[in-house]
Parts: structure tokens; sequence; C-alpha cells
């Protein structure tokens, strides 16, 4: 009795079935390799308030310190028998944005973290910059730099911080001649700063 001639395409099917058996029976083929129709799974987006960031307190930890936040906070104990003899930090991330700053089309995040130093009275800020992988792309440089003559650096407004035109924008607050830290500061400005590559971010001027 003669077979019925094979459907196009038909004998590539048959391989086909016979090697995905071959692979089930085997315990899978190479890792990472596609199965042909199966959809790829979608990268997971990084949880920012339950992760762990490298913080330097702006400067009072030099070499970093790794802080765990869950639920957007963190107490990190501290060397007391060094200085500043604190005894530990309270971390806190207070805003984040999105927002494309490499250049690469796709959206980058930029977190906004307090830390206070215990026992203290006083609150530093922080702020970094990761990519859409999660590498961290850098740090602002400090509120200090932006100081002039007032007699304390300037505050991040959590509610203003932005990525706009691949640039990170903040709202700021300084301190005027009258006010004090009870008060708080009271001259609001906008500042901006870009990705330059080696440079890290710099500072955008107004034009």
């Amino acid at each position: 009795m003669s077979m019925p001639p094979d459907r196009p395409g038909a004998a590539g099917g048959r391989s086909r079935a016979v090697a995905g058996l071959a692979c089930l029976l085997l315990g899978g083929c190479a890792a990472g390799e596609p199965i042909a129709g199966a959809p790829v799974p979608a990268r997971t987006a990084a949880d920012w308030l339950d992760t762990t960031y490298t913080v330097t307190c702006d400067g009072i930890v030099p070499d970093g310190l790794r802080a765990t936040v869950v639920d957007g906070r963190a107490r990190v104990p501290a060397d007391g028998s060094r200085p500043p003899y604190y005894d530990h930090y309270d971390i806190r991330v207070t805003a984040t944005a999105g927002g494309d700053l490499d250049g690469d089309d796709v959206p980058d995040t930029v977190v906004l973290l307090d830390c206070s130093p215990q026992p203290s009275n006083g609150v530093v800020q922080e702020v970094l910059a990761f990519s859409s992988s999660g590498r961290l792309l850098g740090a602002l440089p400090s509120p200090r730099t932006l100081e002039e003559d007032a007699l304390l650096p300037p505050v991040y407004d959590p509610a203003g911080l932005r990525v706009e035109d691949g640039e990170i924008v903040a709202a700021m607050a300084a301190y005027a001649p009258g006010d004090s830290h009870a008060s708080g500061p009271s001259v609001p400005f906008t500042a901006r700063w870009r990705l330059d590559g080696s440079r890290g971010f710099v500072r955008v001027r107004a034009s």
C-alpha cells in the first residue's frame, strides 16, 4: 500500500517535533536558547522602595554604606567608635522620577534620598540616577556645591523632581540671609543637570 505524499513543510514540522521531544527527554536544550513561538519574559521593573542603595549621606560616610530599604526606609548601624561618632543612619526614599538620561530612548530612574545621622536633628540629601537595567549612572553633586554665600546648603523639594529633555530637573529652596535651620529655606529656584560621559552629572546653566 502506498503512503500519501507529504504535504509541503510536513517533514520539517516532524523534525522540529522530534527535536523538541528530545530536548524534553534529555532535560532541556541549551540554557537561554529561545523556543520558537515562546513569549519572551518582560524585564521585572525595579521597586525603588524595596531595594539596596549605597549612599554616602552627602559625604558623611565617604566610603559609602549599604542601605536596604523596605517600604522606602532603612536604619543602618554606624561604627560609633569612629568619627563622626554616630549610632546609626536613618535612610528614606522621598521621591523618584523617570525619563531617558543616557540617550538610549529607555526610561532611567532618579531617586532622592534623605539621610539623618543619629543622634542629631540634621538631614542631608542625596540624588542617585540609575539606568533602565538598574546600573548606577551616578550621583548628583552635593547641594553644598550650590550653597554660594548662604550658611546652609539648599534643600530639594521632593514634589519638584523630574526628568525633562534628558536632564534631571530639581525644584530646590535656598536659605536667605534671615532664614535659619529651624525656619527652613525660603528662596525657590530650579537646578538642572545633564549626564556628560566620564564627567558624570554636570549642572546646566540657564542660557
